[in-house]
């Protein structure tokens, strides 16, 4: 059988010769980035041939325009070669690494802490023991106990409950909890006094997810872990995993066991610092964008992707955990927030939840930036909400050096006006490997401000620096040396990367734009969710025209909102009606086919001159 090895991991595999490179090194997990899932778009395989017993066929045209003179250093992409006959040995650059991202899991708290008054509650009562005389069964007499000590009027009890009962009942001196929920539903039986209760909320994105693990009495967090939701090796944006699950028969149970997987690892890493176990953990909420919410529930989300972009759902759902394949307590929910539209998530009214924009008197545009652009603008008198095509390079997609907010990626740009030349914050402090969204953002804003870049998005020709070249894909920046950085190559910005960012800024800047006139008044307050809003510089955001001119207007970060909004609704029930009235009164505005839309985004792909925006 024929054999691949992959360095530096030294893992190898035997393959029947007809998988791609990439493909094995999906079949043994290596972190090979792979953006596009395999869909030979995205460029970001890259693989250099140390041995080969058979030659690999010809570089294919997209492999000559993606790798250009690094083919003639024995690199390949990965989606593009076939591993063939014999043995053969790759090296994954340190380009080409699939890195864990760093999380951001703060959120728009506002320092009093959350009400607290969960779904469930916990009842110890001491049961009478079955005597002679008295012909009640178990269950008979824990309906007494509770209707006598917690004023409980009849009860329902989960299966899995009743066949802990007569154990649990025979021990303790008939002493025993019971945990209801919402004063209905007996889902768990412990033995004595036990009245701790913990519920976790979840937040998962398109690239990373974070789980809460709380205490439901004091509504404190015990535990914040988080990790790079795995369905990201399928691609980096949802289009891509809708399409697997066009595309092949399992690909939706593929993407669904996926995410199960990833939640129930957050959960048992959670429990373990907090000294509990998976089993008792009692409750749980889940937000995310409309597409993830289709994948855990096992939703088909293909006609997401065809207009009218219909979900199959959009109101709140209480779900049996186990249904789910979540390893809770077997008998607890998971309550999912409700949706707005195709694409405008749970997600986002976890964000309105957490800022409070719909309780507020000023005026507000809120952006969770990301390959969605999702948008709300407005106050307590009235909500209207979007979602803009913004593309991925707000998390480093699509850009020649791009890469997630992991360590050693770029995160902030300086230029020195006079002599051109850079200083660079990366995360960590590490030597850079890549750019990731503030980074990229900072850059263009910095190349604007030091005229390096023109507003038509161009470079200045004339711009006398080593530093400002023509590279093999036309004008380019250089940021670091290759002696500088961690991938032993220079790390550049581009007129590609800069036009990647003219699309993805003019998106959001037309949506926003959009709501601001149908809001008829002009905002007070921005607040940028998300990673990339929470560490961009608003300064750089003015700068690239990012947001409509409104001098005045104050720009705030707002953390993980969406992640703050789940926990807000994890020890809160009130939480979880309030998110269904707010889903129900806020306005969703269409953007596809709106020609006033085009109109704004059209004219706003120019960046405006230095120091008009600033």
């Amino acid at each position: 059988m024929p054999t691949i090895t992959f360095l530096p991991f030294d893992k190898t595999a035997e393959t029947d010769g007809s998988e791609t490179i990439l493909e094995v090194a999906r079949r043994l997990g290596l972190p090979l980035e792979s953006a596009c899932g395999g869909r030979k778009a995205c460029g970001k395989c890259k693989v250099v041939i140390e041995r080969c017993a058979e030659p690999l066929p010809a570089p294919s045209e997209r492999e000559l325009k993606a790798l250009g003179s690094l083919i003639g250093v024995g690199y390949r992409l990965a989606c593009e070669s076939a591993v063939g006959r014999g043995e053969i040995v790759v090296r994954i650059p340190e380009e080409a690494v699939c890195r864990t991202p760093v999380v951001l899991t703060s959120g728009a708290g506002g320092g009093t802490g959350p009400r607290v008054k969960p779904c469930v509650r916990a009842c110890t009562v001491d049961v009478p023991e079955p005597v002679l005389r008295s012909a009640k069964g178990d269950l008979e007499r824990l309906s007494l106990a509770l209707r006598e000590s917690h004023r409980m009027n009849g009860f329902d009890a989960d299966p899995l409950v009743l066949r802990k009962l007569p154990g649990l009942l025979r021990t303790d001196a008939g002493t025993l909890t019971a945990v209801v929920r919402g004063g209905r539903e007996v889902i768990d039986l412990r033995a004595g006094r036990q009245a701790r209760l913990l519920g976790i909320a979840f937040d998962i994105g398109t690239t990373t997810v974070v789980g809460y693990l709380s205490d439901l009495t004091s509504g404190r967090v015990l535990s914040v872990r988080s990790a790079l939701n795995p369905q990201v090796s399928f691609g980096a944006d949802v289009i891509r995993r809708v399409s697997l699950c066009q595309e092949q028969e399992d690909g939706l149970e593929k993407l669904r066991s996926g995410i199960v997987g990833c939640l129930n690892g957050l959960l048992a890493e959670a429990c373990e610092e907090a000294k509990a176990a998976p089993s008792d953990v009692v409750d749980a909420t889940a937000v995310g964008n409309t597409v993830m919410h289709h994948l855990l529930m096992g939703l088909d989300p293909r006609y997401l992707a065809m207009a009218p972009y219909p979900p199959v759902l959009q109101g709140a759902q209480d779900v049996k955990a186990r249904d789910l394949g979540l390893a809770l307590a077997p008998s607890a929910y998971v309550h999912l927030l409700p949706l707005k539209a195709g694409f405008v998530g749970s997600d986002t009214i976890a964000g309105v939840l957490s800022a409070g924009l719909h309780r507020s008197g000023t005026p507000t545009l809120y952006l969770d930036l990301g390959t969605n652009g999702e948008i709300v603008m407005g106050n307590r008198d009235r909500l209207i909400c979007c979602s803009t095509a913004a593309g991925p390079a707000f998390e480093g997609g699509h850009i020649e050096f791009g890469m997630r907010a992991a360590p050693g990626a770029i995160e902030g740009v300086r230029i020195a006006r006079d002599s051109l030349e850079v200083s660079l914050r990366t995360i960590g402090g590490l030597p850079p490997v890549g750019i990731c969204g503030s980074g990229i953002l900072a850059a263009v804003a910095e190349m604007i401000r030091t005229g390096i870049v023109l507003p038509r998005g161009n470079f200045d020709e004339s711009a006398r620096s080593p530093r400002v070249r023509r590279g093999e894909r036309g004008w380019e920046l250089v940021l670091a040396w290759a002696s500088e950085t961690g991938i032993g190559r220079d790390i550049v910005v581009t007129r590609k990367d800069v036009s990647e960012m003219q699309l993805a800024k003019s998106a959001v800047h037309a949506g926003a734009c959009l709501l601001q006139e149908t809001f008829a008044s002009p905002f007070r307050r921005v607040l940028l969710a998300g990673a990339c809003g929470n560490y961009m510089d608003p300064r750089d955001a003015l700068t690239i025209g990012l947001l409509p001119q409104n001098p005045g207007a104050r720009i705030l970060g707002v953390g993980n909102a969406a992640g703050h909004g789940s926990c807000l609704a994890l020890v809160d029930r009130r939480k979880r009606t309030e998110a269904v009235r707010v889903a129900g009164w806020m306005e969703y505005q269409e953007l596809a086919g709106n020609r006033r839309f085009e109109e704004i985004f059209l004219s706003g792909m120019f960046f405006p001159p230095p120091g008009e925006s600033s």
